[in-house]
């Protein structure tokens, strides 16, 4: 017998009906991940409406709404290529960086590396924020990478946006120079505690930095990198939101914001699987200079 509210089916049923019930992403469902993604595009995206029509029609409205270009938020207007993901469409991806990402733009770093470009949307988006800013983006993905080709080639920016495969050690101190007005970029799903070490790449001591900082739980990345970089770095945490509605601006996806509102809120949403955040690491140099120029008047 079993109590009540216990599901009796066993766990890989119970998993498959959660799945096409929607309690559980099939996108996101711990065993189911890694089979989902080495399904062929078309076919994850057949399997998609059949799981979640209602989703994948509003998707398609939106795309053809704004024929493939961010919607909103700082990099509104931007070109996707490929299959672009909802939030990414939708302008709310990672929308806990929007203020750094205004706050990072506004000081227009001569060179930007992106390591984990995937598709282009921080390496573009920032180019095209910051006209006179060079971008080194690198990606290890095969097909990410040709993604994110296409992506620069859509926005016009090639003549400043640089890609590369993969970025190990040698590759990140070879293209840094000595740190100074540079803005590193990095979101590698872990191997942050392996790249952004300042023994290894000295010049990390003076760069901006925003790094994206993942679980699991047991050996998480976030503490690494603030024992590393407080010694050198002002050191700021961004965690994660739930995503709802109103982090999309009003008016943006009419007439579906009206008409499906659930539905686009469920859009929004990224699924994360494993905890996550942000760390926003400024030089103490670069921060006792700007307050230099404020007492100065210049």
């Amino acid at each position: 017998m079993t109590a009540r509210g216990d599901d009796p089916r066993p766990g890989a049923l119970r998993l498959l009906w959660q799945t096409v019930t929607g309690r559980v992403s099939v996108e996101h469902s711990g065993p189911w991940l890694q089979a989902f993604i080495d399904l062929p595009a078309p076919l994850r995206g057949a399997l998609r409406w059949v799981l979640r029509p209602r989703r994948r029609f509003l998707f398609g409205r939106l795309r053809a709404l704004g024929r493939d270009r961010v919607l909103s938020g700082p990099f509104a207007g931007m070109q996707l290529t490929g299959y672009p993901a909802a939030p990414e469409l939708l302008g709310t991806y990672e929308h806990e960086l929007f203020g750094v990402v205004h706050e990072l733009s506004a000081r227009a770093f001569p060179t930007v590396i992106n390591v984990g470009a995937r598709y282009g949307y921080y390496a573009v988006g920032l180019a095209r924020l910051m006209p006179t800013t060079r971008v080194l983006a690198f990606e290890g993905d095969g097909e990410a990478l040709g993604m994110l080709r296409d992506a620069v080639a859509a926005n016009g920016v090639a003549d400043r946006v640089h890609v590369g495969g993969f970025c190990d050690t040698p590759d990140l101190n070879a293209v840094i120079g000595d740190g100074l007005g540079v803005l590193v970029v990095c979101d590698i799903d872990g191997g942050e505690h392996v790249l952004l070490d300042p023994v290894a790449v000295p010049a990390l001591a003076r760069a901006t930095i925003l790094v994206e900082c993942h679980g699991p739980a047991a050996t998480p990345s976030e503490p690494v990198m603030v024992l590393r970089f407080l010694p050198t770095h002002d050191v700021r945490r961004i965690a994660t939101e739930d995503r709802v509605l109103a982090h999309l601006p009003p008016g943006v996806a009419e007439p579906w914001r009206s008409r499906m509102p659930e539905t686009l809120e469920q859009l929004m949403q990224e699924h994360r699987t494993q905890p996550q955040s942000w760390l926003v690491l400024t030089p103490r140099r670069e921060m006792a200079d700007g307050r230099r120029q404020v007492a100065d008047g210049t």
